[in-house]
């Protein structure tokens, strides 16, 4: 009896031994699956964070086309309103010179209406000249900035890309059996994201702003130059018209 007891006793103590020797150790390592967990969501944080500043960038770039293309077109309006003043006004003081002689009835009325006429008939015509110096110069306008338009909308798209990089990984890297690929193929994925914006999009996008500022005052210009020929030809007529006034006796 007394020997099955220290058997039973043996056999405990054995158990117990076992179970201390398997008990887990207090320093735990993780396992691959976890550090490539973690790895990824410290590159979808900083993926998200190149994002948002990229998109920043981005606004940069709209505000700096947006106030380009402002200037320019106040600059256009404000010389297509100049000339079209003169060619709407500009013929008044004759025009009133022409009333004062028909009302004092010494001049052929017929000869001083029909310089009325000529002067409407004119000012119609100038009035078609401007449509089409306008028409030019918007044809201008809009093309310059269409290629830029077209870029930023490009980088849009590729910054909203930047966002889901890392889950576009999962498709071309295998995170079961290369983890370590998988880290791999991250970094050199942000490193080359952000090498491309810092020397091809940003150098890129200030080149369009310079040649949109470079070219702005130069289609400012050849509208004016349009619109100058227009109100030397308002003047024009309008000696013109002075200059045959006396004929109608």
């Amino acid at each position: 009896m007394a020997w099955n007891f220290t058997f039973v006793l043996i056999a405990a103590c054995a158990l117990l031994a076992s179970a201390v020797n398997g008990a887990p150790s207090k320093t735990v390592i993780k396992p691959r699956s976890q550090e490539l967990r973690d790895a990824i969501e410290e590159y979808r944080v900083r993926f998200d964070e190149l994002h948002k500043e990229k998109d920043q960038f981005l606004q940069f770039g709209r505000t700096g086309l947006w106030a380009t293309v402002r200037h320019m077109n106040e600059d256009v309006l404000q010389d297509l309103g100049e000339t079209r003043n003169i060619v709407e006004y500009g013929f008044d003081d004759v025009r009133l010179e022409i009333s004062l002689l028909i009302v004092e009835g010494n001049h052929n009325e017929q000869c001083l209406l029909d310089l009325v006429y000529e002067i409407v008939a004119e000012k119609v015509q100038l009035g078609n000249q401007i449509s089409v110096c306008a028409a030019g110069t918007t044809d201008e306008k809009d093309s310059l900035p269409a290629s830029f338009y077209e870029f930023l909308n490009l980088l849009q798209r590729l910054s909203n890309s930047i966002a889901e990089t890392t889950l576009y990984t999962f498709v071309s890297q295998n995170s079961v059996s290369d983890p370590e690929r998988h880290l791999e193929f991250l970094q050199e994925a942000y490193e080359e994201t952000e090498r491309a914006w810092t020397q091809e999009a940003l150098p890129l996008m200030q080149f369009e702003l310079d040649a949109m500022e470079y070219n702005r005052p130069l289609i400012v210009a050849d509208n004016a130059q349009c619109l100058q020929a227009i109100n030397e030809q308002q003047q024009a007529f309008e000696d013109s018209i002075r200059a045959r006034m006396p004929l109608c006796l």
